[in-house]
């Protein structure tokens, strides 16, 4: 069996990675749009550990449906961490949608932008 697989939307960045020093406001904002083809919107937020980060969900004002997803971090020792953020959709093709977070705070000096 072949065929052609379709996404249902663009995600950018694909995986979030915080990176910084204790003490850091670290945040990245995720957009996601979904395709034209296969119009859907986000229900609700929640992820599987999410001890580290913290995220706010808004829809954007622009012409074409979108949201921004914005990930913080609340780590405030040193250390490595990987969480996945869930997003629960109406769609029947995708019900959920998975980010993965890798984050690393370091003491200055030492960080590498690596995931974990």
């Amino acid at each position: 069996m072949s065929g052609q697989v379709e996404k249902i939307a663009t995600v950018t960045p694909k995986v979030v990675h915080l990176v910084g020093t204790p003490g850091e406001i670290i945040q990245s904002i995720v957009t996601i749009v979904p395709a034209e083809k296969y119009d859907f919107s986000i229900k609700d937020g929640s992820f599987d550990a999410g001890k580290n980060i913290d995220i706010e969900l808004k829809q954007t004002k622009d012409k074409k449906k979108s949201w921004e997803l914005v990930v913080t971090n609340t780590k405030k020792v040193v250390g490595r961490y990987y969480e996945v953020i869930t997003l629960k959709t109406d769609s029947v093709f995708q019900p959920e949608m998975k980010i993965r977070v890798f984050g690393n705070i370091a003491v200055k000096g030492t960080l590498s932008s690596t995931a974990p």
